[in-house]
């Protein structure tokens, strides 16, 4: 243990607070039954931090998937694009909505307290299986999607670092929230740190902190690293480019410096300026 202030250390870790996890729920809630009053069969779910349990405390938007059970892909543009728009005819109809509904190019987005983007899904066989389907209006192009496998091999996760996993990733997305230049989106975030060996996890956060840390600044950028479903590598140019990985590492190996330092801090007051420093404070 150091002298770190434990209120600082729940400060950075903490997930959704009860109102906001409420919020989340009624609005989900609201989509599901919408949804399910039209004339086409959705299974609707949280996927992203929220459904991972490792959104911030701040946590402004959530993602639902939107699965038609008994329509499976491929299927043409024109056709996803009267999915998205029965969607959106769907929500705007619905007197369980409030707030904006617009299309976008991957999801519709409804606007209220809480922000929800809801993904248009097609499932690729089996609609009780992942992967779903997702589609880029954009790009007239189809994506795999695994939110189901992800949820689990998070529980597994967390389970075989005795329920560590999902507060270090916290940490490391409120510690990236300072630089905002650098490439590193939340789900990369939470890939590389499932990545890391489940030994260098550690009840007190601080340690675990700095010790995942350490791990990661070693990595070469050779470093297969795989999403947290295990379906692709994001350390490729297509996704996470080897420069703006090796940014993120700079970045880190300096701030996990700090922590170490606030570990060793001999008063109440140096610990916490010092950990402070480390997550932008």
């Amino acid at each position: 243990m150091s002298l770190i202030s434990g209120s600082l250390i729940d400060r950075y870790s903490a997930g959704p607070s009860k109102e906001r996890s409420r919020q989340v729920k009624s609005m989900h809630e609201a989509i599901r039954k919408a949804l399910d009053e039209s004339s086409f069969s959705y299974e609707t779910f949280l996927q992203g931090s929220y459904r991972n349990d490792t959104a911030i405390a701040d946590i402004n938007d959530v993602d639902i998937v939107a699965l038609r059970k008994y329509s499976s892909a491929p299927q043409s543009h024109d056709d996803w694009f009267w999915d998205f728009n029965q969607i959106v005819n769907t929500l705007r109809d619905s007197w369980r909505i409030s707030g904006t509904v617009r299309r976008g190019d991957k999801c519709v987005t409804v606007s209220s307290t809480v922000k929800a983007d809801v993904v248009p899904s097609l499932n690729s066989g089996d609609w009780e299986k992942d992967p779903t389907v997702m589609y880029s209006i954009r790009d007239r192009s189809e994506r795999k999607n695994y939110p189901r496998r992800h949820y689990r091999n998070g529980v597994k996760k967390q389970e075989a670092t005795d329920q560590a996993y999902k507060a270090t990733v916290r940490l490391f997305k409120r510690w990236i929230r300072q630089y905002s230049s650098l490439f590193a989106p939340s789900f990369y975030i939470e890939s590389v740190v499932h990545s890391v060996s489940s030994v260098w996890f550690d009840s007190y956060l601080p340690r675990s902190f700095r010790d995942v840390s350490r791990r990661i600044s070693e990595y070469p950028t050779s470093k297969v690293i795989y999403t947290v479903a295990g379906d692709k590598d994001i350390l490729v140019p297509s996704e996470w480019p080897a420069s703006d990985f090796v940014k993120f590492q700079e970045k880190l190996r300096s701030d996990a410096t700090l922590v170490t330092s606030a570990m060793g801090a001999t008063t109440v007051s140096e610990a916490d300026r010092l950990w402070k420093l480390a997550f932008g404070d």
